[in-house]
């Protein structure tokens, strides 16, 4: 019975999650999908490829050389770096001749995300075991990746390489959410310690103030909320526009690229904001249960009070903290924020390609 070995090359973080739930079903995929007389083996190695100086990830030209030092028979790189070809996003580039093939997995969206990299790669193995790379089959691709909206795209004067790309306004807003699940909003968080100590500590200074209790009892929650609103984007744009992380390049013939990518910006750190200010209202809550008496607070608001009472009065006291947060983010790092807003090849593309606004 001849041995197929299948390896599996993935970018630190999201890739090599994947990249280790798809090892485990993906040989026994192929092998009921090549019947007998073939046995299939998976092997997962976290390994990065220097980018180039375009800020592409060179898979094809060395897969000969990664394929002979591993022992593989065939190559795939999973990366969390969004691509885009002719005009639109793209899921992956292949390669027959090479026995190799680069998957883009923010194309992929939110939904099922390990499950459409799994069916996607047992049909990108087939295509390149059987020589087919060319135009891998439309509905194995189509089925793995969950809809219709697929093309084949072949290189010019390259080979046999070509490119599975998703046309469409609809697929560019689910590669805007793969780029924002790629880039993990909760691993920002670290990265601003000192702004998090601000607000934690201006939220727990107002808590014990009368002023900010009779406030917090005469606000409608709607007009609570609308604050909330208003100071998470406050900070969020802040956050961004001191620490210049928005992407002023302009690449004309894909035009909505520098959107994207600004979008997920603005999207991941409001998401990071967000979470910062869940996090804050909790511990808020928690400090005006344990030091403000039910009863000495009555006295002060004039009616009985409840668990909401406590609710309202940390949810004032964390957009006030949330906003003192823009003077704490002055002493953080630039660098740590720049590295935590971004998915690791993200943050090296950029900084290849100077797209930092400073």
């Amino acid at each position: 019975m001849r041995m197929t070995t299948v390896g599996i090359m993935a970018d630190p973080g999201l890739p090599e999650k994947v990249a280790r739930r798809v090892a485990e079903d993906l040989p026994g995929m192929l092998s009921a999908r090549s019947g007998p007389g073939v046995s299939w083996k998976a092997e997962v190695s976290r390994e990065t490829l220097p980018l180039t100086e375009e800020g592409t990830i060179p898979l094809l030209a060395r897969a000969g050389q990664l394929r002979e030092r591993h022992g593989w028979d065939v190559v795939v790189y999973l990366t969390d770096l969004p691509r885009s070809h002719g005009g639109a996003p793209m899921v992956c580039e292949l390669s027959a001749d090479a026995a190799a093939a680069l998957v883009s997995l923010p194309a992929l969206g939110l939904d099922h995300f390990s499950q459409k990299t799994r069916r996607l790669l047992g049909a990108l193995v087939d295509a390149l075991q059987e020589g087919t790379a060319q135009c891998p089959s439309a509905p194995e691709v189509v089925e793995a990746l969950g809809h219709g909206q697929v093309r084949c795209l072949l290189a010019d004067g390259a080979g046999d390489v070509s490119y599975i790309v998703l046309p469409g306004r609809g697929n560019r807003v689910r590669l805007l959410a793969g780029m924002v699940l790629s880039n993990r909003p909760g691993r920002l968080l670290p990265a601003l310690a000192s702004c998090v100590a601000a607000a934690a500590a201006t939220g727990a200074f107002g808590i014990f103030y009368a002023s900010i209790w009779n406030m917090s009892d005469a606000l409608h929650p709607a007009r609570l909320a609308m604050i909330s609103v208003v100071v998470t984007a406050a900070l969020s744009g802040w956050l961004i526009f001191h620490n210049s992380l928005w992407n002023r390049s302009r690449d004309p013939d894909e035009p909505w690229r520098a959107g994207s990518d600004n979008a997920s910006t603005v999207i991941t750190v409001w998401l990071s904001v967000a979470l910062m200010y869940a996090v804050l209202w909790a511990l808020l809550f928690g400090v005006s249960l344990a030091v403000i008496a039910a009863g000495y607070l009555e006295s002060q608001l004039g009616h009985p009070v409840t668990v909401l009472d406590y609710a309202h009065l940390s949810w004032l006291a964390a957009s006030l903290g949330t906003l003192a947060g823009a003077l704490g983010s002055n002493f953080d790092s630039d660098e740590a924020i720049r590295e935590a807003t971004y998915s690791r090849r993200e943050h090296q593309r950029r900084q290849l390609a100077d797209t930092y606004d400073d």
